[in-house]
């Protein structure tokens, strides 16, 4: 049996409610489905289009091919239209903080395009791809999918030492509970299932090797999740769906490459200089007062 504690630190599974706002009329949601207009929904005079919001989902991490994705994305586009509208009745944007935090959003902004646009790599060859899969069995040929009972609470009444011998070895979280029950602390008990292309390698090796029963601890600043694994099955992907995926991973793996070369040669041709040393990096302290 295999016990593992805090395994990963600050990754949570957030499960997101879709939140629905005042419906369309039929015939605009019916276009707008069809594809034959690009707006999705109107907010006053604004116009909310497709390429909104797809450039939300992609700001946000939200995947096309989550079926809330597109609401999620939406009521964020909203919430933040109401706000900026409400902060420009106040007349906060002529202020000097909200200037500041303005420019440095589109400074943000400009960076990010540039960099995505700058440290785009190149279509990886068959071969690439093709080694790709073998040296990442965990990915494709023995990829395995594990439910879990995760076990949600504030961190600060984590108490990893008092709690572990609750869960550790036992087959749910009825004894925990209790415990939980009677201090009073407020937790929540819920099943998840994921597939192990859902984890950093460093994770996804080691619950190779793991089974029905063993913990995964995820501290986060708010919340501590406990995963109790409560199934394993094997999930291989089919050639097809295996050379897709590992074309996609390719690219992301290549592109991070390429950024962290672009901004270290960025670096290197700008003169840079600290003058405090609490913000400077620590191989640049020396000598400073």
């Amino acid at each position: 049996m295999h016990s593992v504690r805090q395994l990963l630190i600050g990754i949570a599974f957030v499960f997101a409610l879709a939140c629905g706002g005042p419906a369309a009329n039929a015939a605009d949601r019916q276009k707008a489905d069809s594809g034959k207009t690009q707006i999705v929904a109107k907010l006053g005079r604004r116009e909310i289009t497709i390429s909104d919001l797809r450039s939300e989902m992609a700001r946000s991490g939200l995947s096309p091919n989550e079926p809330a994705s597109e609401r999620i994305a939406l009521e964020r586009i909203i919430t933040r239209a109401l706000l900026t509208d409400a902060a420009r009745d106040a007349n906060l944007h002529r202020q000097p903080e909200a200037m500041r935090r303005m420019a440095i959003a589109q400074e943000q902004a400009l960076a990010d395009l540039y960099l995505t646009t700058a440290s785009q790599p190149p279509e990886p060859t068959r071969d690439e791809i093709e080694q790709f899969v073998r040296e990442n069995p965990t990915l494709f040929a023995k990829r395995r999918a594990y439910s879990f009972s995760v076990l949600t609470l504030p961190t600060n009444n984590f108490d990893e030492e008092k709690f572990s011998p609750l869960f550790d070895e036992s087959e749910n979280f009825d004894a925990l509970s209790v415990v939980l029950n009677d201090a009073n602390i407020e937790f929540s008990v819920g099943p998840a299932r994921q597939v192990a292309n859902a984890f950093p390698e460093a994770i996804r090796d080691q619950l190779a090797e793991y089974g029905v029963r063993d913990n995964i601890v995820i501290k986060g600043a708010q919340n501590t999740q406990i995963m109790k694994i409560t199934g394993v099955e094997r999930a291989p992907l089919n050639s097809k769906d295996s050379l897709v995926l590992a074309r996609n991973a390719l690219l992301r793996m290549n592109a991070d490459d390429r950024a962290k070369n672009l901004l270290a040669s960025l670096r290197k041709k700008t003169s840079l200089s600290y003058y405090r040393k609490s913000a400077a990096p620590l191989s640049d302290t020396k000598g400073m007062e």
